[in-house]
């Protein structure tokens, strides 16, 4: 092979370096009073051979360089093993994998790969400095989250796999995928839930606003269920229903996702009668009620709720079926079919509406009405949910609030674009 075509001097120096950071992290450890046998020039040399070796086989374009060095590395890598095990009488083969790992970088350095080498370097050296970490949080897992977890990704990944994408019944409004699309998508918003619920001392602000990310309706649904079980969260439960759940639905279903999918601000632009209508009463919520955000919260609920799951799965559904009927019967619907469609997943609802605007079926003014129709669905479908909450305070306050501000984002809409 020409020489023009060999790597340039800079890949052996960041071969070096590569090794070196691994090496740096190594030797910290082994100052904290921890037996490695992988230190810095160690893991400098095991870098730099596996770096020659890709030298070699681009030199003679003989794979037989490749297969010559992993021989190589596995003599060097079995042997440090060895004393390690005769020494600590401990059989981690952490070390051992370090060192092919190491080495394969240095190789994919040679190989002109570089950029694969930095990011396996990185997450030895990242995984290395987090072990301990690693392992108290392993500690901290309890079996029913452990199987919570476990069946929450059946459901997402392996049940899914198994489910045909394709519509059946009549006029084809079921698909089984979709259907189970949405039971995965709503599990995994109660499953993140809970896990910021246990971790964070502010969880039920942090939870709700990262489950709205997704659907705020879930959210809304899982906080009720909670204020149910816990008779002292009655205002925690109110606030973070009508501002955490709703504004992260506004802000961020309703109004980010609109200007990043459609890549224009003229959408947005007709948006501002209703966001400053549904906005207004959110910031007074945040200053009225700073102080009920958070509160202590029952923790013993369960991470996965197989039951509460598919009970909000099959309203979800139900809701887009029967927007999908009322399109299917008369298209011209639009406008009620979007308003449906709202009630399940806003976020859903805005992508389809902006994409039909990137394709120039609709205008500007009139997208923005229905994406404002959809966020007051969204604000709307917090006062039915409220009627399953078993407490008065909530379920009057949820109610009233949410019929207030649905209505009021609804009509502002409607007379924005219609000028009723």
């Amino acid at each position: 092979m020409a020489l023009q075509n060999m790597p340039s001097l800079v890949y052996l120096l960041l071969a070096i370096v590569l090794g070196a950071i691994v090496g740096l992290e190594n030797e910290y450890r082994m100052t904290k009073g921890i037996k490695i046998y992988f230190g810095l020039r160690t893991s400098i040399f095991i870098s730099m051979i596996g770096y020659i070796f890709a030298l070699l086989y681009t030199i003679t374009d003989n794979t037989g360089a490749i297969f010559g060095g992993i021989a190589v590395i596995t003599v060097i890598s079995t042997a440090l093993y060895i004393e390690k095990t005769s020494v600590s009488h401990a059989p981690g083969a952490t070390t051992y994998t370090s060192i092919f790992i190491m080495f394969f970088s240095g190789m994919l350095v040679g190989l002109g790969a570089y950029q694969y080498a930095i990011v396996l370097t990185i997450l030895i050296a990242a995984i290395s400095v987090y072990k301990r970490e690693f392992i108290s949080a392993i500690r901290k897992i309890k079996r029913v989250e452990l199987l919570a977890a476990i069946n929450l990704l059946l459901v997402a990944f392996v049940i899914l796999s198994f489910l045909p994408n394709a519509y059946v019944g009549p006029y084809a409004l079921f698909n089984p995928f979709e259907f189970w699309v949405i039971v995965a998508t709503v599990g995994f918003v109660f499953f993140i839930q809970y896990i910021v619920l246990k971790m964070s001392r502010h969880g039920v602000l942090f939870s709700s606003v990262i489950g709205s990310l997704i659907t705020s309706t879930a959210v809304a649904f899982k906080l009720i269920e909670i204020g149910n079980r816990m008779k002292k969260a009655s205002k925690t439960i109110v606030y973070n229903v009508m501002f955490s759940s709703n504004v992260t639905m506004i802000l961020v279903q309703g109004l980010l996702f609109t200007i990043i999918i459609t890549e224009s601000l003229s959408v947005a632009y007709h948006l501002i009668p209703v966001m400053v209508v549904s906005m207004i009463p959110m910031l007074l919520f945040l200053y009225f009620g700073k102080r009920n955000f958070e509160q202590k919260i029952d923790k013993s609920m369960s991470p996965f709720p197989i039951v509460q799951t598919l009970e909000f799965a099959v309203i979800f559904f139900a809701i887009f079926t029967l927007s999908r009927i009322v399109a299917v019967f008369d298209p011209q619907f639009l406008v009620l079919s979007v308003f449906l469609s709202g009630f399940a997943n806003v976020a859903g609802t805005v992508f389809s509406i902006s994409f039909i605007f990137m394709h120039h079926d609709i205008t500007a003014a009139y997208t923005a009405m229905l994406i404002g129709l959809s966020i007051s669905s969204g604000l709307l479908i917090k006062a039915a949910l409220s009627l399953l909450s078993k407490d008065s305070y909530i379920k009057t306050r949820i109610f009233t609030y949410s019929m207030i501000i649905g209505v009021a984002s609804l009509l502002t809409s409607l007379i924005t674009y219609y000028g009723i």
